[in-house]
């Protein structure tokens, strides 16, 4: 199949079946990103009318790790894109921990697997596949308020980022952490899996994302960085070739940073329906935004018109990937307590398997990993 064979299919298979009745709703989303499209694709299957809102015209290409792991390429097979995913990245096969030359690292169970894509070659993926359908409406460039969209559609979804105004609207507060993302792409030959690198100042997370092409994010602590600035992009290529000496004289480009990339709403659970990083449920070193996202879709194609059977069905992915956030969060650092992670989970790896055969797409987060076990191996 030609690289964008599958679309035409998409819209033959939709005029096919395509029929509109009582039940169909006019939705709008305010987003235009990983979780309002995916979102909207999911509602459009179910014969709604969708219309998105997008302030950025163009393709959205953002600082994240630009990995879609095992259980969210499970949400991509309900929608029928892996294999369009697929070709536009590359897949990955497990994941692998590295501090002070030493290495932890693992393979996804059942041959299951991730991919990694740049971010920028996903979301018109995912356009396309929405706007193959003629009920569905796109605003790019378009800045407008939850209050308006709501008032103009039967129900209203949320999609607009961790600092965008659906939060805020929903009443809840923001609480910022001193975490800060950056990244970049390196033109060299891809790991088979995403490998995570753990230093004093954060984490350094390699992506194989395309055929000679890796994806690198620096997600870094303030508080630790004696730089900023412009002298950001020359602290993060130090680190990246002290970390990873194999890569020195490789081509660097498209280095970008991100602010307050790791945030947490406060609040009581809002009366609307808020999608991906909008919900800000967890701290991004999973490294599960993208997939998280993806997963927000399903759930609200299920519950849409009920807004707390969405969240309670949200909840145990939510619990599950913030145990594992906070686990990895605090033995961060390259510190005592990263030693103490690497020496434990090396006399134990079978917990470090159980970690990445929760990523497997099956199995759900909360069902492969016992946290009460995991804290007591780990003398947290």
């Amino acid at each position: 199949m030609g690289r964008w064979e599958w679309l035409d299919q998409l819209k033959e298979d939709i005029r096919v079946r395509e029929a509109y009745d009582e039940s169909m709703k006019d939705i709008g989303i305010l987003g235009g990103g990983i979780a309002g499209l995916n979102t909207a694709l999911r509602l459009l299957k179910k014969g709604h009318a969708v219309t998105l809102y997008e302030k950025q015209k163009g393709v959205i290409d953002k600082v994240c790790g630009e990995g879609i792991l095992p259980f969210g390429v499970q949400m991509l097979d309900e929608l029928g894109l892996t294999a369009a995913v697929a070709a536009e990245g590359r897949r990955f096969f497990g994941l692998t921990y590295t501090w002070q030359g030493k290495t932890l690292q693992a393979g996804f169970p059942d041959g299951v697997f991730g991919i990694g894509i740049d971010r920028g070659k996903l979301d018109p993926i995912l356009r396309n596949a929405c706007l193959a359908h003629s009920n569905f409406t796109f605003h790019e460039g378009v800045r407008e308020s939850p209050e308006t969209v709501s008032k103009k559609h039967d129900f209203f979804l949320g999609a607009d980022g961790v600092q965008g105004k659906s939060a805020r609207w929903t009443g809840r507060k923001l609480h910022a952490s001193p975490r800060i993302g950056a990244r970049c792409r390196l033109q060299a030959t891809p790991p088979d899996r995403v490998t995570v690198h753990f230093f004093k100042e954060g984490e350094i997370y390699l992506t194989p994302t395309a055929q000679g092409t890796t994806s690198v994010a620096f997600l870094l602590n303030r508080r630790r960085l004696s730089v900023q600035g412009k002298d950001l992009r020359w602290f993060c290529e130090a680190m990246l070739r002290e970390a990873f000496p194999q890569y020195v004289g490789c081509e660097i480009e498209d280095f970008a940073t991100r602010g307050n990339i790791a945030v947490q709403w406060k609040g009581p659970q809002p009366q609307t329906i808020l999608l991906g990083d909008a919900l800000a449920a967890f701290d991004p070193i999973s490294g599960a935004g993208m997939s998280f996202s993806l997963l927000c879709g399903k759930a609200a194609a299920e519950h849409l018109g009920d807004v707390d059977a969405y969240y309670r069905s949200m909840k145990p992915a939510i619990r599950a990937i913030g145990n594992v956030t906070h686990l990895i969060s605090f033995f961060s650092g390259g510190g005592i307590r990263t030693g103490l992670m690497f020496r434990q989970l090396q006399k134990t790896p079978t917990l470090f398997q159980r970690l990445i055969a929760s990523h497997n797409g099956r199995q759900q987060w909360w069902q492969v990993l016992d946290w009460q076990a995991a804290k007591a191996v780990l003398r947290v």
